[in-house]
């Protein structure tokens, strides 16, 4: 248990690390910039307490506010989707909360799949951009310009994402 919690701790400070130092400079072709942290809260195990995700999502987005100098911003928009993870994860994956009450079952592709889990995943990332861009630009005056970032920033998010989650379902099988 106490291993559990220290890689969980482990990811968020390289995920953290990495999108602070690496992704936060990406833009690409001036529109796309990939947002990963989002990931932390989406494998957040569907038992964990509501007011502990909610918790997580908004120090995390605090955290990263103060690095990329977006005042308040990403920890509305991970408090957002920490509010509506466990929704997301049985509408969109079908899993159960009376099934996975335990602490322990997070969401990733050895348990939901590949094909429900990306849609998962998806998802949130494009919640969260949504949510992120619309704050951003708060107008629709370059509509064309923020739908082009909520697009970019999703697929680049995603794919990361998905990478991530492909080394670690491989180390958590061995």
């Amino acid at each position: 248990m106490i291993q559990t919690y220290f890689r969980q701790i482990l990811l968020l400070l390289l995920l953290m690390a990495l999108q602070v130092m690496v992704l936060n400079h990406v833009h690409i072709c001036g529109y796309a910039t990939p947002m990963i942290c989002v990931y932390f809260i989406l494998i957040m195990p569907l038992g964990m307490a509501r007011w502990a995700k909610l918790l997580w999502g908004f120090g995390i987005g605090v955290v990263l506010d103060m690095f990329a100098n977006t005042p308040g911003m990403m920890a509305a928009t991970l408090t957002l989707v920490a509010m509506v993870q466990p929704h997301m994860l049985t509408l969109i994956a079908g899993v159960d909360k009376e099934d996975n009450d335990d602490e322990d079952t997070a969401p990733s592709i050895a348990r939901l799949g590949a094909f429900p889990f990306m849609r998962y995943i998806t998802a949130g990332v494009l919640l969260q951009c949504l949510v992120f861009y619309l704050l951003e630009t708060f107008s629709f005056f370059s509509f064309t310009d923020t739908l082009i970032n909520i697009v970019g920033s999703t697929v680049l998010s995603t794919l990361i994402i998905w990478a991530i989650e492909s080394i670690r379902s491989k180390t958590i099988r061995r």
